[in-house]
């Protein structure tokens, strides 16, 4: 009987061990995720977060255009819409411009918000404040 109790512990306790975030696989890439309407591409923009929906905003620097990166409506279990390192280098707060790529989950369409999702960013410039 003394020989059940550590055996149940131990089991309890890789239980939760495996559990734990750290040993979460990782979210899927943006590129990998089932409902992209079309291939990847690059930009060179501001990132900023807005009120409204979707609150994260890229607006392509040199035009008018601004693309939605949707958290919503295209969120899928097991895949990341923008990478957790640019979400928190964005806080709510900052702006961040740079070159980002990102895949469409919508046709892009005159007078309208194409939606995305950021794969990566590099040559980024965080500027605090709104």
């Amino acid at each position: 009987m003394s020989f059940t109790v550590p055996v149940t512990l131990a089991l309890i306790l890789g239980s939760v061990v495996m559990l734990t975030p750290s040993s979460r696989p990782q979210d899927k890439s943006c590129r990998e995720h089932p409902r992209l309407a079309g291939k990847c591409f690059n930009i060179h923009g501001r990132l900023a977060t807005y009120a409204g929906n979707p609150a994260v905003r890229l607006s392509r620097l040199g035009t008018k255009r601004v693309l939605g990166v949707s958290d919503q409506r295209f969120k899928e279990p097991g895949f990341s819409n923008i990478p957790d390192d640019l979400r928190q280098q964005l806080n709510g707060e900052n702006t961040i411009t740079g070159d980002f790529v990102v895949c469409p989950f919508t046709r892009s369409k005159p007078g309208e918000m194409q939606l995305v999702c950021i794969e990566s960013a590099k040559n980024t410039i965080i500027k605090q404040g709104p």
